[in-house]
């Protein structure tokens, strides 16, 4: 996160969407669909950033071919407030099995690497 945090936001912390961050794996993309359905009609979830990884116009170059649909989103409840945790964005990726396998400790570390020596 440090690393990242300098990279990519120039210093800036509170740009770091990704602290809190979980996967929901998939079969099918008709399942990603649903389920994005299902986020998206939630009153309490507000959607700030969606990327559309499955889209046949997303240019995969900088992720080795992965793939996914990812939403950083805020969730905005009675019980978040009384935490006072309802501005804290969290990273959601929507993935389906087939790609999940490509992920690994050291595949991601690869990726890391591969992100800090293009400065992004």
């Amino acid at each position: 996160a440090i690393e990242k945090t300098i990279r990519a936001y120039k210093g800036k912390v509170w740009r770091l969407s990704d602290v809190c961050r979980q996967s929901i794996y998939f079969e099918r993309v008709e399942e990603v669909c649903d389920c994005l359905a299902v986020i998206s009609a939630d009153r309490d979830v507000t959607i700030c950033a969606f990327k559309n990884r499955l889209s046949h116009e997303y240019v995969d170059k900088t992720t080795a071919g992965y793939r996914d649909v990812n939403l950083n989103l805020r969730i905005q409840t009675e019980q978040t407030t009384e935490l006072k945790i309802e501005l804290l964005v969290c990273e959601v990726q929507l993935i389906l099995t087939s790609f999940a396998k490509l992920k690994s400790a050291a595949g991601h570390r690869r990726y890391v690497q591969y992100r800090n020596a293009l400065a992004e």
